[in-house]
């Protein structure tokens, strides 16, 4: 199965701790897991955040970038999912990565594994496929 991974379960592998996201991660072993460049690009703003608070091991985060392009696929963009996402946001949800990570799944018929609550309460009480790994 394809899937989808938000930043959250992203960020352990650059050595940054998320509550919860540890159990997920075991479940996903021998699925096809993607990245997308904007989880790349909220993983470089925790970095830079936790670098500036001195919570930041550098070598380990440059590993783990390294196993992040090398070990999954990147899942890719287009208008479709660029216009979907703005609907989404427009319908609600203020995160704008969050919408473009959920359509980006959705387009491209993948299961997106996210910790985010919030996210999913927004797609059941709107009536979206729910289409969250779990």
């Amino acid at each position: 199965m394809k899937v989808l991974l938000d930043t959250s379960l992203l960020l352990p592998t650059l050595g940054i701790e998320v509550e919860r996201a540890e159990k997920i991660l075991e479940k996903l072993s021998g699925h096809e897991l993607y990245y997308s460049d904007f989880s790349i690009l909220e993983c470089l703003w925790v970095a830079s955040s936790l670098k500036k608070k001195g919570k930041f091991e550098q070598k380990i985060f440059e590993a783990g970038m390294q196993s992040i392009f090398e070990g999954y696929a990147k899942a890719e963009i287009n208008v479709d999912i660029t216009l979907k996402a703005f609907e989404l946001y427009e319908m609600g949800h203020k995160d704008f990565i969050d919408c473009i990570l959920y359509s980006t799944a959705q387009h491209s018929n993948m299961k997106f594994a996210s910790l985010d609550e919030e996210l999913k309460e927004f797609v059941r009480e709107n009536g979206l496929e729910y289409i969250f790994f779990s």
